[in-house]
């Protein structure tokens, strides 16, 4: 049935809503205050459709979310809608890395078009599972941070070894010193990426929260 209040659906028999908080035994136009808006606890507005709701899909499903919601950072993503997608990814990244040997560069093509809409599910995914997507956003940051600077690093490294020195300036315990830190600070991306991983394995919540409705099949 529908709540006389703010129309969300609830089930049959409930006196209250469980979104507005709405007593459902109250006639309609018997005089009572009407409870504030959902939208002030934080949920989905009132003319949500169902539609809006995450829900639980298959393979195919989850790369036709995928692409539809190649730029969206709001809502909710179902553990299956994310890692169906993420299988979709590594599969299309094996195939480009075996063709890079006969197509230079396209591994680096194929990791530009997957960044946003990969970085997107991720928010998403943390906001089903009822968390801030900050996290895949600070990861995402201090790992391409780390990449060019062990990227710059060993650059560096293969012209000395060809005999490129720098001129007279150049350190080599203080360029040895600063490629091993580099490396060691590596661990820290490696880590949020493994809390991301095991996050995104979260089940979702099963009830509305502020960034979407709940899942459904």
């Amino acid at each position: 049935m529908k709540c006389k209040h703010c129309n969300y659906d609830i089930p049959d028999g409930a006196k209250f809503c469980p979104i507005c908080g709405g007593k459902q035994d109250i006639p309609e136009g018997c005089g009572a205050s009407a409870p504030p808006p959902p939208q002030m606890y934080g949920y989905p507005p009132q003319n949500e459709s169902v539609t809006d709701s995450p829900k639980f899909v298959g393979f195919g499903g989850a790369i036709a979310l995928y692409f539809k919601n190649f730029v969206n950072f709001r809502g909710r993503s179902t553990r299956s809608e994310y890692w169906f997608a993420f299988l979709f990814v590594e599969l299309i990244m094996l195939c480009c890395w075996f063709i890079g040997f006969v197509v230079p560069g396209i591994s680096v093509i194929a990791e530009l078009v997957f960044f946003v809409p990969s970085l997107a599910i991720a928010f998403r995914r943390f906001h089903d599972a009822g968390k801030t997507g900050i996290l895949p956003l600070v990861r995402t940051i201090v790992s391409l941070v780390w990449k060019m600077v062990m990227g710059a690093l060993m650059i560096m490294l293969l012209m000395y070894a060809f005999g490129v020195t720098y001129g007279t300036d150049f350190n080599d315990n203080l360029f040895y010193l600063t490629l091993i830190g580099a490396s060691a600070f590596g661990i820290v991306p490696f880590g949020l990426y493994v809390w991301q991983i095991v996050v995104c394995c979260f089940d979702s919540e099963t009830k509305p929260n502020k960034y979407g409705r709940e899942p459904r099949y």
